[in-house]
């Protein structure tokens, strides 16, 4: 009996949900410690002391960078989550925040390479108290007269490309600036909801397990999961261009941020 290709991509989509779906519940846990705390407390001998969050009081400077989704196209607030998420700091640490924006919309990781490079963008990152950014997007789903790229061959091609590059990001941020927590947002996948949901599910999943491996490597990289935020909720939190989320979907993704520094 033969199996269609179809049904192959969907079974592959499939397990590659659940090993996501399984990061994601390890990146709760990891934020959430308490939920695995032994009911009676160990003994000093056996205490585990965790890994320092983030003081979010000291964080007076940040920085952004990325693509359309760290510019915030599709809020109509014109704010985005980076926007959302300087907000919050200050309510917060309750007192004012610096934030540059660098994002431009349509970046691909080559671009953000090329920008990396300039003298403005290496002193603010190096003064920066916090780092966002997003990537990634452009790259897979490169557009074309309207339309989407998901042919399986280009996918994988622009997957290896992508890699690459963002371990190349990750290490000039952290060259540039060794202590500041960089956050990643990783990808949530706009056409689930759509016919291509079975072409676009892994590359999504592939490349966001690829990104915590590689942020791995990093002190103070956290990969924020957002793939579960959109997932069957496409038409309450995505923008009319299916792409972009909009403000609803941008508190989603701030929300989820504002946990990992907390």
């Amino acid at each position: 009996m033969r199996i269609s290709g179809q049904l192959l991509w969907r079974t592959a989509g499939f397990f590659s949900l659940l090993a996501f779906l399984l990061l994601a519940t390890g990146f709760f846990l990891a934020l959430q410690p308490q939920v695995l705390a032994p009911s009676k407390a160990p003994s000093p001998s056996q205490a585990v002391i965790p890994a320092a969050p983030p003081a979010v009081e000291g964080i007076q400077k940040v920085v952004a960078l990325g693509d359309s989704l760290t510019r915030g196209a599709g809020d109509a607030n014109g704010l985005g989550y980076a926007g959302l998420v300087r907000q919050a700091l200050e309510k917060k640490s309750k007192h004012p925040i610096t934030f540059t924006n660098l994002a431009i919309n349509g970046q691909e990781s080559p671009d953000l390479l090329k920008q990396l490079n300039t003298e403005q963008v290496k002193s603010l990152l190096a003064e920066a108290d916090l780092i966002l950014f997003t990537i990634g997007g452009n790259d897979l789903f490169k557009q074309t007269g309207g339309l989407y790229m998901m042919e399986k061959e280009k996918l994988a091609a622009a997957t290896k490309e992508l890699t690459a590059n963002y371990q190349e990001i990750l290490r000039q941020i952290r060259a540039l600036n060794k202590k500041a927590p960089i956050i990643y947002t990783s990808l949530y996948n706009p056409f689930g909801n759509t016919e291509a949901a079975a072409e676009t599910i892994m590359p999504v999943l592939d490349w966001n397990a690829a990104a915590l491996q590689i942020s791995a490597d990093y002190s103070q990289v956290f990969v924020v999961p957002t793939y579960d935020l959109f997932q069957n909720k496409e038409s309450e939190y995505l923008f009319t261009d299916h792409f972009h989320p909009n403000a609803a979907g941008y508190a989603r993704i701030a929300e989820r941020i504002m946990q990992a520094l907390e």
